[in-house]
């Protein structure tokens, strides 16, 4: 119990520390996206991957980014991040639990249940959506005629969909063992 308990203040710490930098990070990635340095970490692949587009992959690298299409990309970004930081909020109140020795409750149980439902958000709304934003992003300065608003599901989204929904079956087991814990605990 000692070692579950140490585990989630450092978890705990590091859950904060994403808490913060991850939207800061995205803001000023999509602020400085148009200098040198971003450019060059961009081209590499460090940061962001290419965009598909129906013309093919866009290197962020070397698009030329307006005032308007930063804003779409950084939007998109935002929607994309979106699920995996109320996640954050989710896992802080899990580890919190855990680090004061509270494991099989029912509490935690919803938790884990609402951690499914976010796999599921990101899968079906927040991937797709942030897909179509990062599309219309790189292609709302073309001609007009050349500027696409896409919207796809695919293998990543399935992937999600499973783990949504191992997620939610584990929350109806740890449902069902919080039961058993007070039920033992009212047993004389």
């Amino acid at each position: 119990m000692n070692r579950i308990q140490k585990i989630s203040t450092y978890l705990l710490a590091i859950f904060n520390l994403l808490l913060w930098t991850l939207p800061l990070s995205s803001m000023l990635l999509w602020f400085f996206i148009d200098t040198s340095p971003v450019r060059n970490l961009l081209a590499r692949g460090i940061f962001l991957n290419p965009v598909q587009t129906p013309e093919g992959l866009i290197n962020l690298a070397y698009q030329n980014w307006t005032p308007l299409s930063k804003t779409i990309g950084f939007i998109g970004s935002v929607i994309d991040c979106l699920p995996l930081f109320l996640s954050l909020f989710v896992l802080k109140s899990i580890f919190k639990n855990y680090q004061k020795g509270e494991i099989f409750i029912s509490q935690n149980a919803l938790y884990y249940k609402r951690l499914g439902i976010f796999f599921f958000l990101d899968a079906l709304l927040a991937k797709p959506l942030s897909g179509m934003l990062q599309v219309l992003a790189v292609t709302c300065s073309n001609e007009p005629g050349h500027r696409y608003i896409t919207f796809s599901l695919g293998t990543p989204n399935l992937e999600d969909l499973f783990c949504g929904l191992l997620i939610i079956v584990i929350s109806w087991v740890m449902l069902e063992a919080s039961k058993l814990q007070d039920d033992q605990k009212f047993t004389i």
